[in-house]
């Protein structure tokens, strides 16, 4: 092997080792750094997905209002009253709500009379 003159090949050696070694740790470094930027590119492009499949998932799993219809069905056929014109209404949820609420009412009241 070649040994420069006046020259302390041994420190060159080691320093040119240790700017390797620097030099790979700055490039795992980088690739680590890049890498958790595409995950986060790719988290935020799941999140955006999920918005919309989500929406998806909610139609065909049922509405809110649908939900809301099938419990005033439920309570009304256990207290015996009348809600078929309520569910086929093109009211709010907030609106038919209140109507059962208004024959459920008068319903008890009439027993509570009767009573007293």
């Amino acid at each position: 092997m070649y040994k420069a003159k006046n020259v302390d090949t041994d420190k060159a050696l080691d320093y040119i080792n240790e700017s390797r070694r620097y030099q790979q740790q700055a490039e795992t470094l980088e690739i680590k750094s890049a890498q958790k930027y595409h995950e986060g590119i790719r988290k935020g492009l799941d999140i955006a997905e999920d918005i919309f499949t989500c929406i998806n998932c909610e139609s065909n799993a049922g509405t809110y209002r649908d939900g809301v219809l099938d419990v005033i069905y439920e309570i009304a056929k256990e207290l015996d009253v009348q809600s078929q014109d309520i569910r086929e209404s093109d009211d709010t949820v907030d609106g038919m709500c209140a109507e059962l609420a208004r024959r459920i009412r008068d319903a008890f009241a009439g027993d509570t009379a009767e009573q007293n």
